[in-house]
């Protein structure tokens, strides 16, 4: 039977994730955490599990740092991380952190369960939205790279971007105006082949173009 810890600063959160998950015998809530302090003590504690069902925002500690650390001293355990944060930008960056899957909290139970299966059979978890832009991506490593394709102020505004600053603070730093910090914006995602900001900061991260 697969032993599963929660860690979530919302009460509902917690007993609707038990409910969803004890319909499946194979599984079983061993614990749950409403905060970092409580998760860490748990594990401390000899908590065996063979999957955390982890939320980034924990009310104590917040970031992917949370899952750094719990990677660091539980290298072997599991993680999904089932997040508000948007999984366009959060996602890859969770799996590269050590994480074994990603999920919004806005998903349906039955991805839920199809995510937790995938993580405990050893396999990594993210949305097919999220997959088709790890292909997007893909294909656009695969021909002509950024640096080839982007002047270098665009590299720049890019670099900004990833690292998750706005437009004002963008223009701050470089000395330019918030609308040419747009049109650069504009002329990256015609030259890359994007559709919006959000497929430029991952294809920036995917290729360490962060300021």
């Amino acid at each position: 039977m697969a032993r599963i810890v929660i860690a979530d600063d919302h009460e509902i959160v917690r007993s609707g994730l038990e409910l969803i998950i004890s319909r499946d015998s194979s599984m079983k809530i061993v614990a749950k955490a409403s905060s970092f302090r409580e998760l860490l003590a748990l594990l401390e504690e000899g908590n065996a599990c063979d999957l955390l069902i982890l939320d980034l925002n924990l009310g104590d500690r917040n970031g992917l740092g949370t899952i750094r650390e719990l990677r660091e001293h539980y290298p072997q355990l599991t993680i999904l991380v089932l997040s508000m944060y948007p999984e366009e930008l959060y996602a890859l960056q969770a799996i590269k952190a050590g994480a074994a899957g990603y999920l919004d909290k806005r998903a349906i139970s039955e991805d839920l369960m199809a995510a937790i299966r995938k993580v405990l059979a050893g396999e990594k978890y993210i949305s097919e939205a999220v997959e088709s832009m790890l292909l997007y991506g893909t294909e656009l490593k695969e021909g002509k790279g950024a640096r080839e394709l982007l002047s270098e102020r665009e590299l720049q505004v890019l670099s900004h971007l990833a690292a998750g600053r706005g437009t004002k603070e963008i223009a701050e730093i470089l000395a330019i105006s918030p609308k040419t910090v747009s049109t650069y914006r504009a002329r990256m995602l015609e030259k890359l082949s994007l559709e919006n900001t959000a497929q430029l900061i991952q294809y920036a991260l995917q290729n360490n173009i962060v300021a």
